[in-house]
This record gives structure tokens, sequence and C-alpha cells, in this order.
């Protein structure tokens, strides 16, 4: 009988030393992780994704800790995605919004209102002291196809949604926008119109990355339905 193929056989994976949980007060996080600076095919892209990897410039990571569960990989299934009622106003209350597709590109509008969103909604996130070349490497660094959503009101820049190509999903990496339009709750527009490309462009999943029930900031991630959860090695409906 034939061995399965291992997938993975080409890419190494380490245990990062613990440091304080960004999510959870008390607790120490691991990642595992792997460096995709060298090429690595398309299908174990996707692999790597669909097992509850996400993306940072050339690094695959998933949480690895000790005695800790909260981090549950989360992704939309897009054919079945139902609009409700409150995303319709949502959709509604944006009709004066317009949105492009584009190759990430970084400048300094860009990075304004990326350093005013943390400001406002983040100021005590390990991400408040990036500089100009963090935010460059972050959006230009990587080894899969990425591209970003912009937002525009009477051609304001107003936000964007950073996100990964691969073969049968997308995946949201992050996204920042202009508090000062709280009221049209661009951070779920955003997501819309992410689900909304992918329909188009015939994905079978958007990936939202970790969902933690003690993070109230990631509360938004059950009213997208249905969706699917990773649990152990398997991805149920929740």
């Amino acid at each position: 009988m034939n061995k399965p193929i291992n997938i993975f056989s080409n890419l190494n994976f380490h245990r990062s030393l613990p440091r304080q949980c960004p999510y959870i007060p008390g607790k120490k996080e691991y990642l595992l992780f792997t460096d995709l600076t060298k090429f690595v095919n398309k299908k174990t892209l996707e692999k790597l994704i669909s097992e509850g990897f996400r993306r940072s410039e050339n690094i695959f990571y998933k949480p690895n800790c000790k005695n800790c569960n909260s981090c549950i990989s989360t992704r939309i299934i897009v054919k079945n995605f139902n609009l409700t009622k409150k995303f319709n106003r949502i959709i509604k209350k944006n009709q004066d919004i317009e949105f492009k597709v584009l190759k990430p590109k970084t400048n300094h509008e860009h990075f304004k209102l990326f350093k005013n969103y943390l400001k406002l909604r983040h100021r005590k996130g390990e991400m408040s002291d990036m500089t100009y070349l963090d935010f460059r490497t972050m959006l230009e660094i990587s080894p899969v196809e990425t591209k970003i959503l912009h937002l525009y009101k009477n051609s304001e820049f107003i936000g964007a949604m950073l996100y990964d190509v691969y073969e049968n999903s997308f995946s949201a990496n992050y996204s920042f926008y202009n508090p000062k339009y709280k009221n049209k709750s661009l951070g779920t527009f955003l997501i819309l119109k992410l689900i909304e490309q992918a329909k188009k462009d015939k994905k079978k999943y958007l990936y939202l990355g970790y969902y933690i029930k003690e993070c109230k900031k990631m509360s938004y991630k059950v009213n997208f339905k249905p969706r699917e959860v990773l649990k152990k090695k398997n991805w149920e409906i929740f």
C-alpha cells in the first residue's frame, strides 16, 4: 500500500517562545509557524489555510498553546451566505460608497488613515507603534497573491480590506477605516463586499481568521452565517 503524501514535507515548522496573549489577559501565547520566503505551490498554500494557519508577511502561523483552545478558525461558506435584515440595512446606507479591488500599494494617505484607526480603535494593540515601513511590509510582502479592497466616499479614501487569494478561497487579513463614519458600520460592510467579490470570483470559502469568545472585538464574526469552525482537524457548521 502506498503511503499518503505529506504535502508539508518540504516545510520547516517551529514553535515560538511564549509571550503574553494579546487576546486573553493572564495567558501565554505559543505559535506554530513556518517561513514561506521560498516559493510554495498553490495546493500547499490552500492546505495551510484550511488547517487553521494565518499569514503575516512571509510567515504562516497558528496558535499552539498549552491547555488553551480559545482561538477557533472560522470561515464563511460563500455560496450559502445569507444576507440578514441587518446586513441589508448596512448595504443600503452605504449606497454612496464606491469600492475598488487593487494590488496592494502603500502611500502616506493610507498610512495616515491606518494610524488614526489604530489610535481610536486599538490604542493599546501590538500594531499601534507600526512605522510606515512596517505598514508597507504588511501590505506588499507576501508569498501569496494579495489584493486590497478600497472604499471611497466622494473620492475620499475611507477604508480598506487586505486579503489573500487562494485557489478555492479568500482570506481576510486586515481591515481599517475612518472611525468618523462609525454609523456606516464599515468593518462589516468591508466583509460584505469581500463576500460579494468571492462569489464573483467563484471562491468556496472566505476565511475570517480566529474567533475568540473571550475577546469582544471578535464578536462580530458570529453574525456571518452559515459559517464553519475548525475543531481539531474537522470543519463543522456552527
